[in-house]
């Protein structure tokens, strides 16, 4: 069982994400490795969750945007990792060792919690996902 940094985890509804968005990250957080690795392709995650193109791009856009999920590659060979931050672990002492490295070289990517432009969404508006 992989640990995580669930605090983290606990503050989605403050990243405006859509519920494709989420349903995406779940499924990434379910297939990832230690470390946060995923080892599937954006139409593998479709695949899965059969949501369309269309709607898989604009949900991986806004993840990769808020910085929960990383990007590598161009065109058609991206990879995705999970944010270290949100990522899995081994164990605590992996999970402290793998941040603390990064947090050192100061090269762990932010997570982007956009500044509300607008009214925050009315309690029981959408709903919240559990990501798994």
């Amino acid at each position: 069982m992989l640990m995580t940094t669930t605090g983290l985890l606990g503050m989605l509804h403050q990243l405006e994400l859509t519920p494709t968005a989420i349903n995406v990250l779940s499924v990434m957080v379910k297939h990832s490795e230690t470390g946060g690795t995923v080892d599937l392709k954006q139409a593998e995650i479709d695949e899965i969750l059969g949501v369309g193109q269309a709607s898989m791009s604009r949900a991986m856009g806004l993840l990769v945007e808020r910085g929960l999920v990383l990007r590598s590659g161009n065109g058609r060979g991206h990879r995705y990792s999970l944010n270290p931050a949100i990522a899995g672990y081994d164990s605590e002492r992996e999970l402290k060792s793998h941040l603390g490295a990064l947090a050192a070289a100061d090269a762990l990517p932010p997570i982007i919690v956009p500044d509300y432009n607008r009214r925050p969404p009315k309690p029981g508006s959408g709903g919240l996902h559990a990501v798994a």
